[in-house]
């Protein structure tokens, strides 16, 4: 098994401001070709240890791959789609996690090692391949900060916090991180505010001041230039420089995060089932800038693969794919 041979640990400043947001209302008519329209791609979607895969051309649903539930993390999709990586915690090992590199033409493992954390014993943690595959992130947990290592498992940057005008800040179980193109990341901090740093991740940019009590579960989308989140239970779209925020989803029951299509186009939205957000179905609005009713709009385009009667439940990671 490998193991981490150093850490570099650095402690950002940043000076913060303020970003302006604006907000648009509106519909579309959406697509006319059949039930998914003229959309393209395929949809990923985890539920209960089954990841399924929906070609939204055929509206065909196939299994992609399954996983074992008892000691499972998460996984991640490579940003060329050639790869995924998973996370696991291995029965009887207490002070790493496991993570796999595996080549998704056929399963195959690529790359193998353990993760050893800078700090504490962390077994249960979210890794996200880096845009060029060779370099995993790991989202902060209660003892560590933003770890990234090679695909050795050797710790190469540990962001442990961020000094600000308020004072130190630290990151939290709670915060968020991304890869964005080039290998830069985006983070949340503190439940208040979006940074972006890139590499070799000494300085950092702050994106957005949040002043939001619900907000994050980001995504990104594939050329780097807009985020998207959940504000206050609904979907908000921004520039990845905090310009131009503006709620695209509204409805009675919420969202709970959206993926861009692989043009940026479109948004596979998450849709809250019942009091919880334990598990949700899936649904299609165009990125455009308007404010659709996941209820009744007619521009929804509702995920039900031909052949099953009730919509999928969704429990864990979702792509949309080329």
């Amino acid at each position: 098994m490998k193991r981490k041979i150093q850490t570099i640990t650095l402690i950002l400043v940043a000076l913060l401001g303020v970003s302006s947001c604006s907000k648009n209302d509106g519909a579309d008519p959406g697509n006319e070709n059949g039930r998914n329209g003229n959309l393209t791609g395929k949809l990923i979607y985890t539920f209960t240890g089954n990841v399924y895969q929906l070609d939204l051309q055929t509206n065909r649903q196939s299994t992609y791959f399954t996983f074992n539930t008892y000691g499972f993390n998460y996984w991640d999709m490579s940003r060329d789609e050639q790869f995924r990586l998973t996370s696991e915690r291995e029965a009887g090992v207490f002070d790493a996690a496991k993570i796999t590199l595996i080549h998704n033409s056929d399963g195959t493992v690529a790359d193998e090692f353990d993760y050893v954390s800078p700090k504490g014993t962390d077994t249960d943690v979210k890794a996200l391949l880096s845009p060029d595959n060779k370099k995993v992130l790991y989202s902060p947990t209660l003892d560590n900060g933003i770890v990234i290592t090679d695909l050795d498992g050797n710790v190469l940057i540990h962001l442990e916090a961020v000094d600000t005008e308020a004072g130190p800040v630290t990151f939290g179980i709670n915060d968020e991180v991304l890869w964005l193109p080039g290998n830069r990341v985006v983070f949340t901090l503190g439940d208040r505010y979006i940074f972006r740093s890139d590499p070799p991740y000494t300085s950092l940019t702050l994106v957005k001041e949040m002043p939001y009590t619900l907000w994050g579960n980001l995504r990104v989308n594939k050329q780097g230039t807009q985020l998207a989140m959940m504000v206050s239970n609904h979907i908000y779209v921004m520039d990845v420089d905090g310009n131009d925020l503006r709620q695209v989803t509204e409805s009675n029951d919420g969202e709970i995060h959206a993926d861009f299509s692989p043009d940026g186009k479109h948004l596979l939205v998450a849709k809250k089932i019942g009091p919880t957000f334990f598990y949700w179905n899936l649904a299609i609005i165009p990125n455009d800038g308007q404010v659709y009713n996941m209820d009744n709009d007619e521009a929804v385009i509702v995920i039900q693969p031909d052949g099953e009667e009730i919509l999928p439940a969704v429990d864990g990671a979702t792509f949309w794919i080329e």
